[in-house]
C-alpha cells in the first residue's frame, strides 16, 4: 500500500458514550480492522479489510462473549456469514472480489428461511442464469445441493417474522417494567430514548397505561461506566379491545411526532405487542 495514503480511524458511540463501532481507513477505503461492540462492552464482530475488500479471519460473538462463528475471506472472495445470538445462522452470501455472486439466504432466529436469492456481480438472476455463468467463469462459486422454492413475501411471513422478533425481545435478560424502572429511587440516572427528562418519559409510559396498555416493558437496559441506565425502545402489550388499541397508537403518534421514533407494526393486524423505537 502507498505509505502516503491518509490513514484514519472512525469511531461511533452508543448514547452513554460507550464504543459501538471502530473502522480503519487508508486513502478513503476500509483498510485494517473493523470492529463492533455490544452495548455491554463485549466485542460483537471483527473483520479485516485490505484495500476496501474483506480479507482474513472474520468472527462474531454474543453479548456473553461466546464465539458464534467465523469465516475466512481472501481479497473480498468467500462466503460471508452472520449469526443470531442463539447460535442459529442468520445470513450467508457469496462475494467475488467484493461483488455479490452466488447463493444468498437469510433466516429468522427460529430457523425460518425468509430470503433466498441469486446474484451475478451484484445483479439478481435466476438459478439457471447463474449456473450458466458459473459454467464459463471459474471465479464464480458453484451452486451445490438442491435449490428449493424461495419463500414468498406475504403478510403471513411478515407477521411471523414480527412475532419471532417480539418473542426474542421478551426473553432478554435485562428487561424491566418501564414505569417502575423510570420511577426507581436511587442514585442512578435513567434515560429513555430521546426524552431529555425522566419526567417526560414517565408521562409517556403513564399515558400508555391510561390508554389501556396491559404492560409496558423496556426490553433492553444498558449502562455506562458510572452505572447510569438507558433504554432505546419499548414493548407495549396490547389489550384486545379495538378502541383501546387505537388509543395506545394515538398516544404514540402524539409523543413521536416530528420523526422522534417509530412504531411497528403498521397497521394493526391483531399483534400482541407494539414495538416503539425511541432511538
Amino acid at each position: 500500500m502507498n505509505s502516503k495514503l491518509k490513514s484514519e480511524v472512525q469511531r461511533t458511540f452508543y448514547r452513554p458514550g460507550t464504543l459501538m463501532l471502530e473502522e480503519h481507513f487508508a486513502g478513503g477505503q476500509p483498510h485494517g480492522f473493523w470492529r463492533r461492540w455490544h452495548r455491554n462492552g463485549q466485542l460483537a464482530e471483527e473483520r479485516i479489510y485490505r484495500h476496501g475488500l474483506v480479507h482474513g479471519l472474520c468472527r462474531q460473538w454474543n453479548d456473553a462473549g461466546k464465539l458464534l462463528g467465523s469465516f475466512q475471506m481472501v481479497n473480498g472472495t468467500g462466503v460471508q456469514k452472520s449469526w443470531h445470538d442463539n447460535g442459529r445462522l442468520h445470513m450467508e452470501f457469496s462475494t467475488v472480489e467484493g461483488q455479490f455472486c452466488g447463493h444468498g439466504r437469510t433466516w429468522l432466529r427460529d430457523g425460518t428461511l425468509v430470503v433466498e436469492d441469486f446474484t451475478l456481480f451484484n445483479r439478481k438472476v435466476t438459478p439457471a442464469q447463474y449456473r450458466r455463468a458459473a459454467a464459463t467463469d471459474a471465479r464464480l462459486p458453484k451452486l451445490r445441493g438442491r435449490i428449493g422454492k424461495p419463500p414468498v413475501d406475504s403478510p403471513a411471513l411478515e407477521q411471523h417474522s414480527y412475532r419471532v422478533f417480539v418473542g426474542w425481545m421478551l426473553k432478554k435478560r435485562n428487561r424491566v417494567e418501564a414505569q417502575n424502572w423510570l420511577k426507581a429511587v436511587d442514585k442512578k440516572k435513567r434515560a429513555l430514548g430521546w426524552f431529555k427528562r425522566a419526567g417526560a418519559a414517565t408521562r409517556f409510559v403513564e399515558e400508555l397505561y391510561q390508554a389501556g396498555a396491559v404492560q409496558v416493558t423496556a426490553p433492553e437496559i444498558y449502562h455506562n461506566k458510572r452505572g447510569d441506565e438507558f433504554a432505546d425502545c419499548l414493548l407495549v402489550q396490547l389489550p384486545k379491545i379495538p378502541s383501546q388499541r387505537q388509543a395506545i397508537r394515538a398516544v404514540c403518534a402524539r409523543f413521536l411526532k416530528g420523526g422522534l421514533g417509530a412504531i411497528q407494526p403498521d397497521p394493526d393486524w391483531g399483534e400482541t405487542h407494539l414495538y416503539v423505537s425511541l432511538a
